[in-house]
Order: structure tokens, then sequence, then C-alpha cells
């Protein structure tokens, strides 16, 4: 029976499958729930910065005339990160002491201020490590990929000079050169990345002509944008790579671990599925294994990444036509 630990930011994991972040992990009984149905770590649903600023806008509604706005905004931030996260922090500390697996703590922020601070009492309440989900949708035409990039690697220089804990972000798809942005996230301090976030999107009711949203789960076809760039930056980044979307089976995430992800993240197959298909993918994977002959995940980690690929050229064909080897 083939061995599934595994390593992730530093993290010994039983197995690569990881609970994602979403609702089913904001509460202490969520966390027991995926523990035992075998996730080999979780990720608990996101904070986000909106949610600390309405904790405490009676408060700041009071510099609202303050003389001196940058000292405003620096006050502002202070207080969001002393006295907005009080039932996350507690949410983190007794998830910590509940389960066995590493309890990863997340948050959705949109500036490097608030959660410096914040981060620190992260790991202070038990959290084994921080998940940035980092964004922010680029509304200004004068500003340049470049400036839109600094917001993220500014966070996370923030947040490294203030924790000891690993440091993972939640990567979005929409950057120039994701390569090189990978490789500064990881100068900045990032000890890995997860890739790639998944957003909601608007949509439009042409009945009653409104904008609306929801949550839409990711199908099992979603995997192939993720797979394709943990290959490419697998052996050029030291960092630790997660997969997120598009994992429903045992089979996608052999994919995931061949191309070079150290684990990948569930939810969406939670979702249609129920917390049992942990079992069920770690059945698949180990069956694969044993159908390979391979013992343990590092004889086969990272053996089709562009790295070590002998076509490293299938990682770059984007055209339909292309796809064909040899046509033209």
């Amino acid at each position: 029976m083939g061995d599934l630990k595994t390593t992730y930011l530093g993290l010994a994991l039983d197995n690569p499958f990881m609970m994602g972040s979403c609702g089913l992990t904001k509460t202490v009984d969520g966390v027991q729930r995926a523990a035992d149905a075998g996730a080999g770590a979780i990720v608990l649903k996101s904070l986000f910065e909106e949610e600390i600023r309405l904790d405490f806008a009676g408060t700041t509604d009071a510099f609202a005339g303050y003389p001196h706005p940058e000292a405003a905004a620096y006050l502002d931030a202070d207080i969001a990160a002393h006295y907005g996260p009080e039932k996350y922090l507690r949410l983190v500390e007794d998830a910590s002491k509940a389960v066995s697996v590493p309890v990863i703590a997340s948050v959705n922020c949109v500036s490097a201020a608030t959660w410096t601070t914040f981060a620190e009492q992260l790991e202070a309440a038990g959290a084994a490590a921080i998940e940035l989900n980092i964004y922010q949708l680029p509304l200004d035409a004068s500003l340049s990929a470049a400036a839109v990039e600094e917001v993220y690697l500014e966070t996370v220089r923030a947040v490294r000079t203030r924790v000891k804990i690993p440091v993972a972000v939640k990567v979005v798809p929409e950057i120039t050169n994701l390569v090189r942005f990978s490789l500064a996230l990881q100068d900045a301090g990032a000890n890995g990345l997860v890739l790639f976030n998944r957003f909601f999107h608007p949509d439009i009711d042409i009945q009653t002509e409104e904008m609306s949203g929801g949550l839409v789960l990711s199908r099992p076809d979603d995997y192939r944008q993720a797979m394709r760039w943990i290959g490419v930056l697998h052996g050029r980044s030291s960092g630790s790579l997660c997969a997120s979307t598009g994992v429903h089976n045992g089979e996608t995430a052999a994919r995931m671990l061949l191309v070079g992800a150290d684990a990948v993240q569930i939810v969406s197959a939670v979702y249609s599925q129920g917390r049992t298909v942990f079992r069920q993918m770690k059945s698949e994977l180990r069956s694969w294994m044993d159908q390979k002959g391979y013992e343990h995940i590092s004889d086969f980690h990272g053996k089709l990444s562009r790295f070590r690929l002998g076509d490293p050229e299938a990682y770059t064909r984007a055209q339909y036509i292309k796809a064909f080897v040899g046509a033209e």
C-alpha cells in the first residue's frame, strides 16, 4: 500500500489532500469533521478585511473628520488589527487544539497595514501557517502591471517580518508574467504558492435585469490551468506548490503530484460528493501508486514537470493546432 505522506510549507502531512478554505471550515465542528474524514491539513474559511472593519465601524466613524488623513488611516488599520479579529482568533485556537492535523489560517486582504499585527496574533493563536488570499481588482487605468503586483509583494514582506510560521500566497492567474511574479513572491518571503484562487464572478438575471452572483463549483476538468503552471514552476521555485481548483478525484491528484504539487486543496468535490471524498481520493491514489509500483509520493513527485520532462514544449503549446505533435 502506497505511503501518502508529504511535506507542504515544511509541515508534515499524512496525505496530500487538504480541506481548502470554505464555509465548511468556518467552525470548530466543521474542522473536526474534515479531520475525521481524512484531510491531511485544513485551511480555515478566510477572514475578509471588510469583515474586520464592519466589527469596529462605529469606532472608525469618529475619525471621519480627522484633520490628518494619513494618521487616521494608520489608526484605522491599528484598530482593525487589535479589535476586529477576536472571533477568528478563537476559531484558530480552538480548531488547532481540536485536531491533530495542521490548521492553516486564511486571510483575504487588500493592504499590508491591517494584517501585519494580525499575522502575529494568528501565530500566537496556534495557526500552523498563514495563507494570504490577496486580491485587488485593478480598475485604475494609470496603474502598471508592476504597480499592481507590488501590492501583493508588499503584503508578503510585511507579514513575513512579523511571523516565523510559514506563509503561503493564493495566487491569481491574471498575472502578466507568472513565473517572474512567483519568484518575486518567494524573494519577498512566501514559503509556498497555491494555484489558483477562485473568485465569485458577477452574473445578470435577464428577467429582473439585475446583477446577481453566487457560489460556482469547479468542474472535474478545471484542473488543467493549475496543472500547467505547477509543472512550469516546479524545479524553478524552491517553495511548496499546492494545487487548487478542479481536483475531484485521486487520478487528478496524481496528475498534480506528477507535475510537482506537494499537496492539493479540495473544496468543490466535498460540496458535491460529501466529506467521504477524502477517503475515496486516498484510495484511488494508493491504487494508482500500487499499479505503477510507487511506494512513496517522492518516487514520482515532479516526474512530469517541465524541469524534468523530456518534452518541455508540451507546457508551451497554446494554440489548438500545435497540440498535435508534428502538425503544422
